[in-house]
């Protein structure tokens, strides 16, 4: 009798050690509390704590989003934000300190002060080059999000990041919006004869000379929107810079840009006003607050141009569109913003755009 209470105790004391070591094991490197391993997007098996309320994210587009998604959870923004960008954006996330980004010349201390609980990094591309980030921050956890900067590919970035962010209804909802407008569009789009497309052209900087290619994910929305992107250049991610004629010769029918200099100088400009895109007054410029419609990044908040791009280009197939309603929809939802109808007529009159 006493050996077998013996043998129980014994029993006991090793299963309690077991336990005892095994909840050691599952802590993470920070003290976390319990950690769950999560595998990342270029397959890396990462510990991060099973409640994630701090997060930094390296790059821009990954930082949209999880300002979309969470934007409770940030502790900061990766680049500067101007008066102009925080129009639309209130106080309490205005504020939030700038503490660097970029893959290579971040900031590792004041990211590192901040103590968020994971760091994302955008379109890492490879294991090695995300491994070297993550041994920078020590034993915070490091994950990699592929698919934020292109918006062809951009729904498992969203799905993703919903899920390591708790979010997984709001992604869900931002993803319903994505499908919605763009079977809006491609529904009108598929009735355009390829004859009757119209030529396009994204000027970029105060001279509008540097653009993007066919195929480069900054210039997407001009072909996911039935445009035909004018320039004549290899598919690169970077831009490229053309002459001016090279554009003359192009002749573009639309122009958009993201450069408020260039668009209010264009129209008066000697040599930009021989173009049919500004003898008809088809040029448009890109809203910006608080995040880019276009390219700038060309993430998740390229979705709301979708409607935007399609309405630019093709104003009378896209007459009932009712763009307001969408940015309205978009901006409560996703920026965190209720905008009055004075401000989206004012977002939008200052595009370009005349009917809406």
């Amino acid at each position: 009798m006493v050996t077998k209470k013996i043998i129980m105790a014994s029993l006991i004391i090793f299963l309690m050690s077991v336990g005892f070591i095994g909840s050691f094991l599952t802590q993470d490197p920070q003290g976390y509390g319990e950690s769950n391993h999560i595998t990342d997007m270029l397959d890396r098996k990462v510990p991060v704590p099973s409640n994630i309320s701090k997060v930094y994210s390296l790059s821009s587009s990954t930082t949209v989003q999880l300002y979309m998604l969470a934007p409770d959870k940030m502790v900061g923004w990766d680049t500067g934000r101007g008066e102009k960008e925080n129009q639309y954006m209130t106080p309490e996330y205005q504020n939030l300190p700038v503490l660097g980004g970029g893959k290579k010349d971040a900031n590792y201390e004041s990211i590192i002060s901040a103590h968020p609980d994971i760091i994302l990094v955008g379109h890492g591309g490879t294991v090695e080059i995300v491994e070297e980030i993550q041994h920078k921050f020590g034993q915070i956890p490091v994950l990699d999000v592929e698919g934020d900067n292109n918006l062809t590919s951009i729904i498992p970035s969203i799905e993703f990041m919903g899920d390591i962010l708790q979010e997984p209804e709001k992604a869900r909802k931002l993803i319903n919006f994505h499908d919605k407008v763009l079977s809006q569009v491609n529904g009108t789009i598929a009735s355009i004869p390829e004859a009757e497309r119209k030529k396009v052209y994204y000027g970029k900087d105060p001279d509008g000379l540097k653009t993007y290619a066919p195929g480069a994910q900054h210039a997407n929305l001009i072909t996911m929107c039935g445009g035909k992107n004018v320039v004549e250049a290899p598919i690169t991610k970077g831009g490229v810079g053309v002459s001016m004629e090279l554009i003359l010769k192009w002749n573009p029918e639309v122009i958009i840009t993201s450069d408020s200099q260039f668009y209010e100088s264009i129209y008066s400009h000697p040599q930009w006003k021989n173009i049919d895109a500004v003898k008809n007054r088809e040029v448009y410029l890109v809203p910006q607050s608080p995040f880019n419609w276009f390219e700038g990044p060309p993430g998740a908040n390229t979705i709301i141009g979708i409607p935007w791009t399609a309405k630019v280009i093709y104003p009378d197939q896209f007459k009932d569109l009712d763009i307001k309603s969408l940015t309205k929809e978009f901006y409560a939802e996703f920026y965190h913003y209720n905008l009055t109808d004075v401000e989206v007529t004012e977002i939008l009159r200052q595009s370009g755009l005349k009917d809406f």
